[in-house]
Protein backbone atom coordinates (compact mmCIF):
# COMPACT_ATOMS: atom_id res chain seq x y z
CA UNK A 1 0.00 0.00 0.00
CA UNK A 2 1.20 3.35 -0.94
CA UNK A 3 0.47 6.92 -0.65
CA UNK A 4 -0.29 7.11 -4.42
CA UNK A 5 -2.66 3.85 -4.46
CA UNK A 6 -4.48 6.03 -1.50
CA UNK A 7 -4.94 9.01 -3.56
CA UNK A 8 -6.24 7.00 -6.43
CA UNK A 9 -9.06 5.89 -4.40
CA UNK A 10 -10.41 9.07 -2.90
CA UNK A 11 -10.05 10.31 -6.82
CA UNK A 12 -12.54 7.20 -7.84
CA UNK A 13 -14.38 8.39 -4.61
CA UNK A 14 -14.90 11.99 -5.43
CA UNK A 15 -15.84 11.16 -8.77
CA UNK A 16 -17.61 8.54 -8.40
CA UNK A 17 -16.61 6.57 -11.26
CA UNK A 18 -12.75 5.20 -11.95
CA UNK A 19 -13.13 6.03 -15.91
CA UNK A 20 -13.32 10.12 -14.26
CA UNK A 21 -10.87 9.27 -11.91
CA UNK A 22 -8.67 7.93 -14.16
CA UNK A 23 -9.56 11.48 -16.90
CA UNK A 24 -8.76 13.40 -13.88
CA UNK A 25 -5.68 11.92 -12.72
CA UNK A 26 -4.24 11.66 -16.23
CA UNK A 27 -4.06 7.68 -16.47
CA UNK A 28 -5.00 4.91 -17.71
CA UNK A 29 -8.14 3.11 -16.29
CA UNK A 30 -6.61 -0.36 -16.09
CA UNK A 31 -3.51 1.42 -13.80
CA UNK A 32 -6.15 2.59 -11.89
CA UNK A 33 -8.16 -0.71 -11.12
CA UNK A 34 -5.08 -2.60 -10.86
CA UNK A 35 -3.94 -0.18 -8.08
CA UNK A 36 -7.33 -0.18 -6.65
CA UNK A 37 -7.07 -4.27 -6.64
CA UNK A 38 -3.27 -3.92 -4.83
CA UNK A 39 -4.96 -2.19 -1.97
CA UNK A 40 -8.36 -4.55 -1.71
CA UNK A 41 -5.24 -7.62 -1.75
CA UNK A 42 -3.71 -5.54 1.04
CA UNK A 43 -6.09 -4.65 3.29
CA UNK A 44 -7.78 -8.31 2.35
CA UNK A 45 -11.05 -6.72 2.19
CA UNK A 46 -13.45 -5.24 -1.27
CA UNK A 47 -13.40 -1.72 -1.40
CA UNK A 48 -15.73 -1.51 -4.19
CA UNK A 49 -19.46 -3.98 -4.93
CA UNK A 50 -18.51 -4.47 -8.58
CA UNK A 51 -22.01 -6.08 -9.05
CA UNK A 52 -23.16 -2.64 -9.90
CA UNK A 53 -22.40 -0.26 -12.71
CA UNK A 54 -20.08 1.62 -11.92
CA UNK A 55 -18.90 0.01 -9.11
CA UNK A 56 -19.95 1.33 -5.67
CA UNK A 57 -17.79 1.49 -2.52
CA UNK A 58 -18.82 -0.65 0.08
CA UNK A 59 -19.03 0.16 3.88
CA UNK A 60 -15.67 -1.22 4.39
CA UNK A 61 -14.89 1.32 1.31
CA UNK A 62 -16.67 4.24 2.43
CA UNK A 63 -14.86 3.76 5.84
CA UNK A 64 -11.52 3.56 4.54
CA UNK A 65 -12.05 6.51 1.89
CA UNK A 66 -12.99 8.78 5.04
CA UNK A 67 -9.60 7.65 7.10
CA UNK A 68 -7.96 7.95 3.74
CA UNK A 69 -9.02 11.73 3.27
CA UNK A 70 -7.44 12.38 6.86
CA UNK A 71 -4.11 10.61 6.09
CA UNK A 72 -3.91 12.76 2.86
CA UNK A 73 -3.75 15.71 4.85
CA UNK A 74 -1.64 14.79 7.10
CA UNK A 75 0.38 14.11 4.26
CA UNK A 76 -0.04 17.12 2.91
CA UNK A 77 0.95 18.91 6.08
CA UNK A 78 4.35 16.85 6.29
CA UNK A 79 5.40 17.79 2.67
CA UNK A 80 4.17 21.23 3.79
CA UNK A 81 6.37 21.29 7.42
CA UNK A 82 9.93 20.88 4.87
CA UNK A 83 9.12 24.00 2.97
CA UNK A 84 12.08 26.09 4.31
CA UNK A 85 12.75 29.94 4.81
CA UNK A 86 13.36 29.91 0.58
CA UNK A 87 9.86 29.02 -0.40
CA UNK A 88 11.52 25.84 -1.47
CA UNK A 89 8.60 23.09 -2.45
CA UNK A 90 5.96 22.09 -4.61
CA UNK A 91 2.50 24.23 -5.38
CA UNK A 92 0.20 22.80 -7.38
CA UNK A 93 -1.85 25.95 -9.22
CA UNK A 94 -4.73 25.48 -11.19
CA UNK A 95 -6.06 28.50 -13.99
CA UNK A 96 -8.87 28.67 -16.68
CA UNK A 97 -7.63 28.80 -19.98
CA UNK A 98 -8.30 32.63 -20.69
CA UNK A 99 -6.31 33.64 -17.58
CA UNK A 100 -3.48 31.68 -18.52
CA UNK A 101 -2.99 33.27 -21.73
CA UNK A 102 -3.49 37.01 -19.81
CA UNK A 103 -1.80 38.07 -16.25
CA UNK A 104 -0.95 34.51 -15.01
CA UNK A 105 1.72 33.88 -16.95
CA UNK A 106 3.56 37.20 -15.70
CA UNK A 107 2.91 36.46 -12.33
CA UNK A 108 4.33 32.72 -12.71
CA UNK A 109 7.53 33.82 -14.11
CA UNK A 110 7.58 36.64 -11.80
CA UNK A 111 7.44 34.00 -8.81
CA UNK A 112 9.82 32.08 -10.52
CA UNK A 113 12.74 34.76 -10.45
CA UNK A 114 11.69 35.72 -6.69
CA UNK A 115 11.82 31.95 -4.86
CA UNK A 116 13.80 29.77 -8.19
CA UNK A 117 13.40 26.50 -5.34
CA UNK A 118 9.86 26.94 -6.00
CA UNK A 119 8.47 24.24 -8.21
CA UNK A 120 5.40 25.45 -9.92
CA UNK A 121 2.93 22.84 -11.65
CA UNK A 122 0.09 24.43 -13.22
CA UNK A 123 -2.91 22.95 -14.73
CA UNK A 124 -5.71 24.70 -17.20
CA UNK A 125 -9.16 23.26 -17.31
CA UNK A 126 -12.87 24.62 -16.74
CA UNK A 127 -13.62 26.70 -13.38
CA UNK A 128 -16.52 24.26 -12.76
CA UNK A 129 -14.05 21.26 -12.63
CA UNK A 130 -10.95 23.29 -11.25
CA UNK A 131 -13.22 23.71 -7.60
CA UNK A 132 -13.84 20.07 -7.97
CA UNK A 133 -9.86 18.95 -8.60
CA UNK A 134 -9.41 21.84 -5.36
CA UNK A 135 -12.30 20.14 -3.14
CA UNK A 136 -10.10 16.42 -3.78
CA UNK A 137 -6.64 18.06 -3.05
CA UNK A 138 -6.00 17.27 -6.69
CA UNK A 139 -3.99 21.08 -6.28
CA UNK A 140 -3.66 24.24 -3.96
CA UNK A 141 -5.33 27.01 -5.50
CA UNK A 142 -7.61 27.87 -8.76
CA UNK A 143 -7.37 30.85 -10.47
CA UNK A 144 -10.96 31.20 -12.12
CA UNK A 145 -13.64 33.41 -12.96
CA UNK A 146 -16.13 34.33 -9.70
CA UNK A 147 -18.44 31.62 -9.26
CA UNK A 148 -22.40 32.55 -8.97
CA UNK A 149 -22.27 31.25 -5.37
CA UNK A 150 -19.62 30.79 -3.22
CA UNK A 151 -18.14 27.43 -2.40
CA UNK A 152 -18.10 25.37 0.69
CA UNK A 153 -15.26 25.84 2.59
CA UNK A 154 -13.12 28.10 0.81
CA UNK A 155 -12.22 31.51 0.08
CA UNK A 156 -12.36 33.34 -3.45
CA UNK A 157 -9.90 36.39 -3.49
CA UNK A 158 -10.55 39.09 -6.03
CA UNK A 159 -7.29 39.61 -8.19
CA UNK A 160 -8.90 42.05 -11.11
CA UNK A 161 -12.06 42.79 -13.01
CA UNK A 162 -11.17 42.65 -17.05
CA UNK A 163 -13.63 44.36 -19.06
CA UNK A 164 -15.48 42.22 -21.72
CA UNK A 165 -15.56 43.29 -25.48
CA UNK A 166 -16.81 42.30 -28.85
CA UNK A 167 -13.39 41.47 -31.39
CA UNK A 168 -14.69 41.79 -34.84
CA UNK A 169 -12.49 41.74 -38.16
CA UNK A 170 -12.28 44.70 -39.83
CA UNK A 171 -14.84 43.58 -42.79
CA UNK A 172 -16.74 42.45 -40.10
CA UNK A 173 -20.41 43.90 -40.37
CA UNK A 174 -21.16 46.47 -37.90
CA UNK A 175 -20.42 49.69 -35.62
CA UNK A 176 -20.63 48.44 -32.47
CA UNK A 177 -21.47 45.93 -30.22
CA UNK A 178 -24.51 45.34 -31.12
CA UNK A 179 -24.82 45.54 -34.84
CA UNK A 180 -21.48 43.27 -34.68
CA UNK A 181 -23.20 40.27 -32.38
CA UNK A 182 -26.45 40.41 -34.30
CA UNK A 183 -24.80 40.27 -38.19
CA UNK A 184 -22.26 38.18 -37.96
CA UNK A 185 -21.62 34.35 -36.85
CA UNK A 186 -21.30 34.18 -33.07
CA UNK A 187 -18.05 32.29 -31.86
CA UNK A 188 -18.86 31.15 -28.52
CA UNK A 189 -16.13 30.03 -25.27
CA UNK A 190 -17.38 26.48 -24.22
CA UNK A 191 -21.08 26.77 -22.73
CA UNK A 192 -19.45 24.64 -19.34
CA UNK A 193 -17.37 27.92 -18.88
CA UNK A 194 -18.04 30.01 -16.03
CA UNK A 195 -16.88 32.86 -18.61
CA UNK A 196 -19.49 31.89 -21.24
CA UNK A 197 -22.25 31.68 -18.72
CA UNK A 198 -21.65 35.41 -17.45
CA UNK A 199 -21.42 36.37 -21.40
CA UNK A 200 -24.70 34.65 -22.54
CA UNK A 201 -26.06 36.51 -19.27
CA UNK A 202 -25.44 39.68 -20.05
CA UNK A 203 -26.40 38.87 -23.58
CA UNK A 204 -29.95 38.03 -22.86
CA UNK A 205 -29.94 40.89 -20.16
CA UNK A 206 -29.63 43.27 -22.98
CA UNK A 207 -31.63 40.82 -25.73
CA UNK A 208 -29.60 40.63 -28.48
CA UNK A 209 -29.79 37.56 -30.41
CA UNK A 210 -27.05 36.04 -31.80
CA UNK A 211 -26.43 32.84 -34.48
CA UNK A 212 -23.91 30.64 -32.91
CA UNK A 213 -21.75 27.85 -34.60
CA UNK A 214 -18.96 26.71 -32.83
CA UNK A 215 -17.70 26.69 -29.31
CA UNK A 216 -13.97 27.19 -28.65
CA UNK A 217 -12.00 26.55 -25.11
CA UNK A 218 -9.12 28.84 -25.77
CA UNK A 219 -8.81 32.71 -26.48
CA UNK A 220 -6.19 32.11 -28.81
CA UNK A 221 -7.88 30.05 -30.84
CA UNK A 222 -11.27 32.68 -30.96
CA UNK A 223 -9.01 35.39 -31.91
CA UNK A 224 -7.24 33.02 -34.71
CA UNK A 225 -10.58 32.42 -36.45
CA UNK A 226 -11.71 36.19 -36.07
CA UNK A 227 -8.87 37.09 -37.45
CA UNK A 228 -9.87 34.90 -40.33
CA UNK A 229 -13.32 36.63 -40.97
CA UNK A 230 -15.13 33.57 -39.38
CA UNK A 231 -16.87 35.25 -36.93
CA UNK A 232 -16.94 37.49 -33.87
CA UNK A 233 -17.02 37.25 -30.39
CA UNK A 234 -16.93 38.35 -26.56
CA UNK A 235 -13.43 38.04 -24.61
CA UNK A 236 -11.86 39.72 -21.86
CA UNK A 237 -9.59 42.86 -22.71
CA UNK A 238 -6.55 43.56 -20.08
CA UNK A 239 -3.23 44.43 -20.20
CA UNK A 240 -1.93 41.57 -20.00
CA UNK A 241 -3.59 40.17 -22.55
CA UNK A 242 -1.28 38.84 -25.55
CA UNK A 243 -1.64 41.75 -28.65
CA UNK A 244 -4.54 41.00 -30.73
CA UNK A 245 -3.76 40.08 -34.33
CA UNK A 246 -4.10 43.01 -36.97
CA UNK A 247 -7.12 44.00 -38.33
CA UNK A 248 -8.99 43.03 -35.70
CA UNK A 249 -11.39 46.01 -33.72
CA UNK A 250 -12.20 45.88 -30.67
CA UNK A 251 -16.09 47.06 -29.38
CA UNK A 252 -16.77 47.45 -25.98
CA UNK A 253 -19.76 47.11 -24.17
CA UNK A 254 -21.50 50.60 -23.06
CA UNK A 255 -24.18 51.96 -20.48
CA UNK A 256 -22.50 49.88 -18.46
CA UNK A 257 -19.64 48.58 -19.54
CA UNK A 258 -18.98 44.17 -18.40
CA UNK A 259 -16.68 43.01 -16.40
CA UNK A 260 -15.66 39.39 -15.85
CA UNK A 261 -14.40 38.82 -11.80
CA UNK A 262 -10.89 37.13 -11.82
CA UNK A 263 -9.43 35.65 -8.43
CA UNK A 264 -8.15 32.76 -6.25
CA UNK A 265 -9.89 30.59 -4.57
CA UNK A 266 -8.28 28.85 -2.00
CA UNK A 267 -9.32 26.29 0.70
CA UNK A 268 -9.72 27.71 4.20
CA UNK A 269 -8.01 24.92 5.80
CA UNK A 270 -4.64 24.68 2.99
CA UNK A 271 -1.43 23.64 4.86
CA UNK A 272 0.42 25.97 1.78
CA UNK A 273 -1.48 29.14 2.52
CA UNK A 274 1.93 31.30 2.67
CA UNK A 275 3.37 29.83 -0.59
CA UNK A 276 -0.76 30.92 -2.04
CA UNK A 277 -0.21 34.23 -0.68
CA UNK A 278 3.09 34.83 -2.20
CA UNK A 279 1.18 33.97 -5.28
CA UNK A 280 -1.46 36.14 -4.89
CA UNK A 281 1.01 39.26 -4.38
CA UNK A 282 2.21 38.52 -7.51
CA UNK A 283 -0.96 38.01 -9.28
CA UNK A 284 -1.72 41.21 -8.04
CA UNK A 285 1.16 43.20 -9.16
CA UNK A 286 0.99 41.53 -12.63
CA UNK A 287 -2.48 42.74 -12.99
CA UNK A 288 -2.27 45.90 -11.24
CA UNK A 289 -5.75 46.38 -9.95
CA UNK A 290 -6.86 46.68 -13.68
CA UNK A 291 -10.94 46.77 -14.35
CA UNK A 292 -11.42 48.03 -10.81
CA UNK A 293 -14.57 50.02 -10.70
Amino acid sequence: MDIKSIQTLVNIADHRSFQAAATALDMSISNVSLQVQALEKHLGEQLFDRSTRPPRLTATGVEFVSRSRKLLAQWEELGNSVVNANNQGMLKIGAIHTAVEGGVAVALGQLRKRDPGLFLQLHTDLTTQLIKQLQNHSIDCAIITEPETPVADMQFELIAQEELAVIAHQQAIGEDYREALENNTYLRFNRQATLAQLIDSELKRRDIKVNSSMEITTLDAISSLVENGLGVSVVPIGKNLRSLPEGIRILPFTLPPVYRRLGLLVRNDSPRAHLIEILRQELIRAYGGEGAE
